[in-house]
């Protein structure tokens, strides 16, 4: 087990700078191997992001059974609802840490924003794919986790390299010149 399980500023601390790490490395071709085993881990939603299955079973507060179902479940076009145009929703019950909250995954289009809004809670982010731009700059990637106090706001921009896709425990949200969701 690493040191900071269970301490998530310092694992939130060592995935930043293995991040920054990454980013200051130069890029290595890897063996047509390794190539074959990676896009293969790629295209099984079952293993795509099962590096992340733990961290997401306690951000949902899930079995770690659970959390890989509905990462399975991902890849079917029937568990999005389509809420703003780039924007879709999958909603789901979290566990009893998350009553009260909104929970489940969003996936905005590379590129697109996701709208300004204002938090009535703690708002905790997993991002599983791609990364987003936070309006004051910040880069959050694949991997890394995002946190925004009851009283902020703000709106972000999905990366235009892919999708982005991240997992949200919100306890209030407010969209301001948008309905409100029933």
């Amino acid at each position: 087990m690493p040191l900071w399980a269970g301490d998530d500023m310092a694992e939130a601390a060592v995935v930043e700078a293995f991040t920054a790490l990454s980013l200051a490395l130069r890029p290595a071709r890897a063996s047509a191997d390794a190539r074959a085993r990676l896009l293969a881990a790629v295209a099984a939603p079952e293993r795509r992001f099962s590096p992340f299955v733990a961290r997401l079973a306690r951000l949902l507060d899930l079995a770690h059974e659970r959390v890989g179902e509905l990462l399975v479940s991902l890849a079917r076009a029937d568990v999005w609802e389509h809420v703003l145009p780039n924007v879709e929703l999958f909603h789901l019950e979290g566990g009893p840490a998350t009553a009260g909250a909104d929970v489940g995954f969003v996936r905005v289009a590379a590129g697109a924003q996701f709208p300004h809004h204002n938090h009535l809670g703690d708002e905790h982010v997993l991002v599983l794919q791609g990364g987003f731009v936070e309006d004051d700059g910040t880069v959050v990637r694949a991997g890394a986790g995002s946190f925004r106090a009851a009283g902020s706001a703000h709106s972000l921009t999905a990366l235009p390299d892919q999708d982005l896709l991240y997992a949200v425990v919100v306890f209030g949200v407010e969209f301001p010149g948008l309905p409100p969701r029933p």
